[in-house]
């Protein structure tokens, strides 16, 4: 069965059917989880500009007050499975997707045990290992990304080989991957990759097979260009919007050796991690009788690799905390998921240990009693199957599900929101104000719920606007004015939108046009040179795949060829597509002040504590000194860096009472929105924090201690080195005192 290919595919969608059915059963629904609603609705909303609309998924309005949808990192439908969306809507779409995602896996995981040179039979029993355990938990349906894991490694193995088809493989399965939002799966997979390589790179300087080093180097450029290139459309505004707005990861996570075991081995319990990354008991005799395989070597180094990064900080000498010094790495917070790597390795090696004992039991010696530890393992592996598919059907009984929102046609209107019930606000013509997502959205503190209209004169005497037309990337006004006056859209700003009149501007983070006097008619078109230029290079990628698919081997003149050409489309499309000019948003507080000053504020106590690292703490100030229980205060920390400061330093703020327990209010973005990398030398930075006290503050007096953390170099707290004016105690500063009421 295992080698006919229809056959084959029956099994795996049989499992997959199995696996999804609570999903497929109940796709009418919306889960009521918030990171899922949050992902349904970038789906939804793009959906709706192609069917509604007409347009392309560029810009949503509904949520954070608008924000550029094609450049949101988590966002999924650059992607084929987004025709599952289009034409079953975004519920039935996501289950659907979920289903052919994990035949996807289950195949992809047999073809790469092929290419490890496992039999037929045991790459078809050790398929579900890894193809099983690619599930979408909490509602992460862009997960399923890692369903394409085994394909890029498997065409990534393939073009080392310097096979055409190879590349052509891991290039269109990577620009998937990112089209799919792909923000763990695409860093992991490069892992995968680069250990893809150093094996390669191995043999051919050990076994001389007809490789050179160089040519390998020269191989893996030219799969990262394409499928840069390929993936231009969505990579290069994603970029724009890390650019815009840097996620940066605090703290230091790590898991133990037992609780890492248990994600592995143990089936999956509430509130626990047990079974995110489930492998089981069942195939680890396979698993341990694969790696004696001297075959197995650099499977088993993969494996190990993985779970040497698995544990992040929690050990010392640990490579979590050395990669994520790397561009993207270094916005991926949790390692743990670093043990779906050793997942897909454990299935090879299963494969691998299976074939082994099939090789032991052809020999005549001993052969019944290899025959019979042959079938006990390949059964064991078979019967591990069951345990998989019931993690599918737990995490769906955990899910708390709600009938899908009602569609309500009138005109579109921001609202304050809530981001914990995002659903329903799109369909029924809403804006959700409240915000929150896995990165700053930069949210303008000027924008209004509720308003009469959308769009209005910053001086309503001078004149009269009317909304002719709406639409989420293009708003078209008619503008009567006596007098200039500036236009103000209720939306956020972004440089990708373009005014057929008047000047661009940004009133405080809102999109506003500055006009003359008059009557005419206002154009306003979300156009970014990200979108266009991406795609222009994402067309010029795939003319050279085209162009190597042709070949049947790569050679040294097609690999220069068509690695440059990404690059070539790129720069002309700088040149072609320029950026529109216009007022940057302003960097504010979400109190609505300015972050960047020149002096500290009026009534700030002067501390002038200098920390390691070339940052001093100018100032501070609380603005209720006596609040009451329950009530929220303003802490205001002035900060100034120096022209080259230490990396990585992160806000940590205790506020401990004079008995009970203390809060705290660590940061690692001044204000929320700027780092100390990206705030100009020499300036006052203002940090303003905002803290509520427990309803059992009152009669306490509360001391805030501030000071600095390093964020990916072991947590450990910055020294202050010159104290200044301020009280200092355990490298911590006294910023202010509060007595509640």
């Amino acid at each position: 069965m295992a080698h006919r290919t229809p056959a084959r595919l029956a099994v795996f969608a049989a499992l997959a059917l199995l696996a999804m059915w609570p999903y497929l059963a109940t796709a009418p629904l919306i889960n009521e989880f918030r990171d899922a609603q949050v992902l349904e609705h970038y789906e939804s909303v793009a959906a709706l500009a192609v069917r509604r609309f007409g347009q392309a998924p560029l810009w949503d309005p509904y949520y954070c007050g608008g924000m550029y949808l094609l450049g949101t990192p988590q966002a999924r439908f650059v992607s084929p499975t987004f025709l599952l969306t289009l034409l079953f809507g975004e519920l039935r779409g996501a289950a659907l997707t979920g289903f052919a995602m994990l035949i996807l896996a289950l195949e992809g995981t047999y073809q790469y045990a092929r290419s490890r040179g496992a039999l037929e039979s045991a790459s078809f029993v050790a398929a579900p290992v890894f193809g099983l355990s690619v599930a979408g938990p909490l509602g992460w349906i862009n997960f399923y990304g890692f369903a394409l894991l085994p394909w890029i490694a498997l065409g990534v193995r393939r073009a080392f080989n310097f096979d055409a088809r190879g590349v052509v493989l891991a290039v269109a399965c990577v620009a998937w991957c990112i089209g799919f939002g792909g923000t763990y799966a695409v860093p992991l997979a490069a892992v995968w990759c680069a250990l893809e390589g150093f094996e390669a790179m191995a043999y051919a300087a050990i076994w001389r097979n007809g490789r050179s080093a160089l040519g390998i180097v020269g191989v893996a450029a030219l799969v990262l260009s394409l499928s840069a290139g390929l993936g231009a459309v969505r990579l290069w505004p994603v970029a724009e919007t890390m650019v815009d707005a840097p996620r940066v990861v605090g703290g230091t996570p790590g898991f133990g050796p037992v609780a890492l075991v248990k994600m592995v081995f143990a089936l999956m319990a509430p509130k626990t991690e047990n079974g995110t990354y489930y492998v089981g008991l069942c195939a680890l005799p396979a698993l341990v009788v694969g790696l004696a395989r001297w075959r197995s070597l650099w499977v088993g180094t993969f494996a190990v690799f993985a779970l040497w990064l698995a544990p992040g900080y929690a050990i010392k000498g640990g490579l979590f905390p050395a990669l994520s010094r790397l561009p993207v790495f270094g916005t991926l917070r949790y390692p743990e998921r670093y043990l779906i790597l050793f997942g897909f390795a454990a299935s090879a090696l299963v494969a691998l240990g299976l074939t082994s004992m099939a090789a032991a039991a052809r020999k005549e010696r001993h052969l019944r009693v290899v025959s019979v530890v042959q079938v006990i393992l390949t059964l064991a592996v078979v019967v591990g199957i069951g345990p998989m598919i019931w993690q599918f059907h737990h995490a769906a009984a955990e899910r708390e599900l709600a009938p899908p929102p009602v569609a309500i046609d009138r005109p579109f209107h921001q609202a304050r929101g809530t981001r914990w019930e995002l659903a329903p606000y799109a369909p029924m013509e809403r804006g959700s104000l409240s915000c929150w997502d896995a990165y700053p959205i930069p949210e303008s503190p000027l924008l209004e719920g509720d308003l009469e209209q959308e769009e209005y004169l910053d001086d309503p005497t001078a004149g009269h606007v009317s909304e002719r037309h709406w639409s989420p990337n293009e708003i078209d006004l008619d503008v009567d004015l006596a007098r200039p006056a500036r236009l103000v859209v209720n939306q956020n700003w972004h440089r990708g939108w373009r005014a057929s009149e008047g000047e661009l501007k940004s009133k405080r983070g809102l999109l506003a046009v500055d006009l003359p006097a008059g009557t005419r008619s206002i154009a306003l078109r979300f156009s970014p040179r990200s979108a266009k230029g991406g795609l222009v290079v994402s067309l010029v990628s795939l003319c050279a795949i085209v162009f190597v698919a042709r070949r049947r081997r790569v050679r040294l003149g097609v690999a220069i060829v068509a690695t440059l050409l990404p690059i070539a489309a790129f720069g002309a499309a700088v040149l072609v597509f320029p950026e529109a000019h216009a007022e940057p948003a302003p960097l504010l507080a979400p109190t609505g002040e300015e972050i960047v000053r020149d002096d500290p504020i009026e009534g700030a106590t002067r501390l002038d504590a200098r920390l390691e690292g070339g940052i001093t703490l100018v100032a501070a100030r609380v603005d209720v000194p006596n609040p009451h229980a329950g009530e929220t205060i303003h802490l205001e920390l002035d900060w100034r860096r120096e022209a080259t400061i230490g990396p990585g330093r992160g806000v940590f703020v205790h506020i401990e009472p004079s008995e009970g327990k203390k809060i705290t209010g660590d940061h690692v973005q001044l204000s929320q929105v700027l780092s100390f990398e990206g705030a100009p030398p020499g300036k006052i930075l203002r940090d303003i924090l905002p803290i509520t006290l427990p309803d059992d503050a009152g009669g306490k007096t509360w001391k805030i201690w501030v000071g600095l953390w390093r964020i990916q170099r072991g947590g450990g707290r910055v020294p202050v080195v010159d104290r200044g004016s301020a009280e200092v105690g355990d490298n911590r500063v006294l910023a202010g005192v509060v007595v509640v009421q």
